[in-house]
């Protein structure tokens, strides 16, 4: 950065220069302490680092986890997508005799919309307590773990009778539409198709709650690292000084940085 701009108030001023080149420095003793050599600054520095190096990592972890959540509802409406054009052809090709199976299967019809949207429920419940079984596992709670098991057991045994309700109520529809020879494969294209928007719908809700969750925990995880920032700098430059000072050869690169700006901040 020119003399000029510095006087006319463009850019950095030398003591900001040579502050972020302590942090550089302070930086790249941290990534590889010197052997042999004691520095009063580095235990805080080290602790400082991996302090905000956890941060970042959670902060990866959450924006990681948008993008898969994203990738995953996408992944589904491609399959989706691939089926639909099929669909919407056996729909048109007998739409009478869909409007004729509705009207005789209408009953049924809302219950399988119920049960669905139930199992959707039950399979939720079901996965959480595995997943509450499997942490208390892993940290060694295995008291506690036990008697979550009893709960599972019980969530899977009502998730197995959903399922048989609900395929007792989708064989009674099919035996109707087995019956119904092109009308009935019409309908059976017609029900899939309004349960992918069904699914895509609850999924896209799901999303965006996730996401604005995530979100949310990702701006307060940026506010802990600002929060964290000027600390974090105090650390680095405060063992880049002691370095600095003590002219370790580990770490000349960094003094062909300072030097210059130490000279001329001495006027």
């Amino acid at each position: 950065m020119g003399l000029l701009s510095r006087l006319f108030g463009g850019g950095k001023s030398l003591e900001d220069e040579y502050f972020e080149a302590l942090v550089a420095l302070g930086e790249a003793v941290v990534a590889s302490p010197p052997r042999g050599v004691r520095l009063r600054h580095l235990p805080a520095a080290l602790k400082a680092a991996e302090a905000m190096q956890n941060r970042r990592i959670e902060l990866e972890m959450l924006e990681q986890a948008m993008e898969e959540e994203e990738a995953e509802h996408l992944a589904l409406c491609a399959e989706e997508d691939a089926e639909i054009p099929e669909l919407e052809e056996r729909i048109a090709s007998n739409p009478a005799g869909i409007a004729n199976i509705e009207r005789k299967i209408g009953a049924l019809k809302k219950q399988l919309i119920a049960k669905q949207a139930n199992m959707k429920y039950f399979v939720r419940q079901f996965e959480a307590q595995q997943e509450k079984v499997d942490k208390l596992t892993q940290i060694g709670e295995f008291e506690k773990a036990n008697a979550e098991k009893e709960i599972l057991k019980k969530v899977r045994i009502d998730l197995m009778r959903q399922e048989s309700s609900l395929k007792d109520i989708e064989d009674q529809i099919e035996v109707y539409l087995a019956g119904e020879g092109e009308a009935g494969d019409a309908m059976r294209a017609k029900l899939r198709y309004e349960e992918i928007q069904r699914e895509r719908a609850e999924r896209e809700r799901e999303l965006e709650e996730t996401l604005e969750l995530l979100d949310q925990q990702a701006d307060a995880k940026e506010a802990e690292i600002e929060e964290m920032k000027e600390a974090y700098e105090e650390a680095m430059a405060a063992v880049g000084e002691e370095v600095y000072a003590a002219r370790l050869p580990q770490f000349a690169e960094h003094y062909r940085v300072l030097d210059p700006i130490a000279a001329e901040l001495a006027g």
